[in-house]
């Protein structure tokens, strides 16, 4: 196959006045062949933007550098279908950028944010500016805007292109129209930057049914950047993968996402490792185990009301009706989601709600003031913090620091407290080591970080977010997410409007579906998720997690549907707690220990110091310690589960703050059981942080379906053995009762003492 991009050892840095002084790519070596449909993922702000840039050419040839001065910042080569397109030639002692900007016709480049994409008045002038450039005939040119926009999903426009200014249009038909202003030069190679970011459900599953179209229609190169893995694995014929600014595997998407080392980096959610991408998990249950599994879910919000909206109507100056009678009551501490198609109102009713929009019909009172009283949206400025859609509209242009320095003097903070407060934000939102950058110089997902900031320093009583997850990798995104889940528990009202049916499903206890300016629903993420007239009304899809648990609840497996990743692990735990059962008492540990002390000496020698895992490797980690003569011994808390016991959505890790000497030696790594080997990861990552030295891990039980095989372990036993240690009997009996588990409790009668009253139906040891 003819290579149509080659890229060789390209470094690049942007120019030190907008804030950069280090490579943003380093090292790229990159072949894409022709008419190949090639994905792009990675976290946020790994350089995969940039590396657009310079396959369109916008670095460096955009950038205006002093002709003296490139090779200050760039170094390597790119070629295009055989061309050069950019690289470095020596000329009297200087090293300049050359190349052939000629190249640059056969590339089309749709980047990040459309807002600022447009220049004219009508859609029909957009277009036709593209393709005066290549001298079409208006007959051809008619023809061609016809298939680009009917190849989008936009074919219903045609007739209205004179009338319809890009203005009009929503963000997600924005995006659409970018790409096929871009289709209509018909070029070899589309660049297509996180398209569906600012998509609504329903404009996503155009644009991608869109892509199949072009996948299948045409021998275009598309290079595709996108974080969804479902999209990638639907699309890409091969993949590469952007971490610290250097690609560290390029391959074909299912071997990519079947890679632990990738996957330790990049992330991917969570529901897809526990279901895997096909949504098939018929034969990873046990039908009979699982009846009677329900979901606890707390509630949120109480007391009075801090919104009361009724008969809220709004039309814009050019006419637009937004607005159509709202009537909503929201309490305080509650965490909404404002969801809908682009153009339903969302983004009016949350402007209305932060004062940004003069009342004029129906009422709305925020804290029981009326905001149709200008006085009062001015009050109520400092107790609401608003974050609109781009991010880049609410950025001053000064450094990332000065940015949340700015918030802060504006509301009068003592400067004592500025500089601290500051530097605990930014750190929060992973943006510390970007401080002294220009806010104009960050990814887009950064930039959406920083606008959050700038709000939450605040810690205002109510926060409107619109699309906190855009330009977020999965770990940002679940971050974030999470930042706002806490300021909810300590009693901020939150408001997110967001296109993320995950994130409904995995943050949110009640949904607000809005439709041409009204409210059709108002009720719970599962009440929306089965309800099929509203979410097809909407253009909504369910997230993975409810489509497979309503597989399961149509087959009358359960009862109810699961909602997230969190919800699937109790799922999974309760399928669990009805198996094998094995007890394992304190002098059979003991006997254990001391046995795999003398097998850790004869192959490894005396540790230097031992770590166990709290809470199950403390027992093992004290006796082992005792045999082995060892004096350094330190607590490392990795768990699934919560201090009372509730299972989490990913592994919680504690703080360790000892530091390790740089001797020879090693330290050996402690815990009860190799189960999914998800802790011991976990714990393995942390130490790494502390020491170069030698890890060796021990455990008295391995279970075959751990990621991590320890070093040392006393024995093995089948993946659905429940170990029952005797000084976790309490615990366990309780767990037994809450899930009714009569295996486990008759297992627990016959081993440790438990009396059944079936009687009465209670327990007692």
């Amino acid at each position: 196959m003819k290579k149509i991009v080659e890229i060789k050892n390209l470094n690049w840095k942007y120019p030190v006045l907008t804030g950069h002084d280090r490579y943003v790519l380093r090292n790229i070596n990159l072949e894409i062949e022709e008419g190949e449909f090639f994905g792009l993922t990675g976290n946020t702000g790994s350089g995969k933007t940039t590396l657009c840039y310079v396959i369109g050419g916008v670095i460096p040839y955009q950038l205006n550098l002093p002709e003296d001065k490139g090779g200050e910042y760039f170094s390597g080569s790119v070629y295009i279908d055989g061309k050069l397109l950019s690289g470095i030639k020596e000329e009297n002692g200087k090293r300049k950028i050359t190349g052939n900007k000629d190249i640059l016709k056969i590339i089309e480049l749709v980047m990040q944010n459309p807002e600022s994409q447009f220049r004219l008045n009508s859609i029909r002038k957009e277009l036709k500016v593209k393709m005066k450039e290549i001298g079409l005939s208006e007959k051809d040119m008619e023809s061609r805007i016809k298939e680009a926009l009917e190849m989008v999903g936009m074919g219903h426009i045609y007739k209205d292109l004179d009338r319809i200014h890009p203005s009009d249009l929503s963000t997600g038909e924005k995006q659409r129209l970018l790409i096929a202003a871009s289709l209509l030069t018909k070029p070899k190679i589309l660049i297509l930057d996180e398209p569906t970011s600012d998509l609504d459900p329903a404009g996503k599953k155009e644009l991608i049914e869109a892509i199949g179209s072009l996948k299948k229609r045409s021998n275009l190169t598309v290079i595709l950047v996108e974080k969804d893995p479902e999209i990638l694995m639907r699309f890409a014929n091969r993949m590469a993968v952007m971490h610290n600014n250097e690609i560290i595997a390029i391959d074909e998407p299912n071997n990519i996402y079947k890679n632990n080392d990738i996957l330790s980096i990049i992330e991917i959610p969570q529901i897809m490792q526990i279901i895997g991408p096909n949504e098939n998990i018929e034969n990873k249950i046990r039908v009979e185990r699982v009846r009677g599994f329900k979901v606890e879910r707390e509630e949120r919000g109480s007391g009075r009301n801090i919104i009361e909206i009724r008969g809220l109507e709004y039309t814009y100056e050019d006419g637009t009706r937004a607005l159509n009678g709202i009537d909503l009551k929201i309490k305080k501490g509650e965490f909404i989601s404002l969801i809908g198609p682009n153009g339903s109102g969302k983004s009016t009713l949350s402007k209305a709600i932060a004062g940004h929009l003069e009342i004029r019909e129906g009422e709305l009172r925020i804290n029981d003031l009326d905001m149709s009283v200008k006085e009062n949206r001015d009050r109520i400025s400092k107790i609401i913090g608003y974050v609109k859609q781009n991010p880049e509209s609410q950025m001053t242009n000064k450094t990332v620091k000065e940015e949340i320095e700015f918030y802060l003097m504006s509301s009068k903070f003592p400067i004592e407290e500025i500089e601290k407060l500051t530097e605990t934000i930014l750190k929060r939102v992973h943006l510390y080591d970007k401080k002294d950058q220009l806010s104009s110089s960050l990814s887009r997902g950064e930039q959406r970080r920083l606008s959050i900031a700038t709000v939450i320093v605040m810690n205002p009583e109510i926060i409107i977010i619109d699309e906190p997850t855009t330009g977020q990798d999965y770990r940002m995104s679940r971050e974030m997410m999470d930042i706002l889940t806490e300021l909810n528990q300590s009693g901020s009202t939150i408001i997110v409007i967001t296109h993320d049916m995950s994130l409904v499903a995995e943050y949110t206890r009640r949904a607000v579906v809005m439709k041409n300016g009204i409210i059709i629903f108002d009720g719970t993420p599962e009440e929306l998720f089965q309800n099929d007239e509203i979410m097809s009304q909407s253009s909504l899809e369910a997230p993975q997690s409810v489509r497979v648990s309503r597989k399961l609840k149509e087959s009358g497996v359960i009862d109810g549907i699961i909602l997230n990743a969190k919800e699937w692990v109790e799922f999974f735990k309760f399928e669990s707690e009805k198996k094998n059962f094995q007890a394992l008492k304190y002098e059979d540990l003991k006997r254990h220990a001391r046995r795999m002390a003398q097998e850790i000496l004869k192959n490894y020698g005396r540790p230097d110091s031992l770590v166990y895992i709290e809470r199950g490797g403390m027992v093992i980690g004290r006796l082992l310690s005792d045999f082995l003569s060892i004096k350094e011994v330190y607590p490392l808390k990795a768990s699934y589960y919560s201090d009372d016991g509730v299972p989490l959505s990913r592994v919680s890790v504690g703080s360790f703050e000892h530091s390790f000497t740089d001797e020879e030696g090693y330290i050996l790594l402690v815990d009860d059981i190799a189960d999914t080997g998800k802790t011991i990861e976990a714990a393995i990552e942390v130490l790494r942080k502390n020491t170069n030295k030698r890890i060796i891990t021990a455990t008295v039980v391995y279970k075959p379906q751990s990621t991590i095989k320890p070093d040392i372990f006393a024995y093995t036993v089948e993946n659905d053995t429940w170990i029952v240690f005797d000084y976790e009997e309490n615990e366990t009996l309780t767990r037994f009762i809450r899930k009714d588990n009569r295996e486990g409790l008759k297992f627990m009668q016959d081993h440790f003492n438990v009396k059944i009253d079936s009687m009465k139906g209670t327990y007692k040891s």
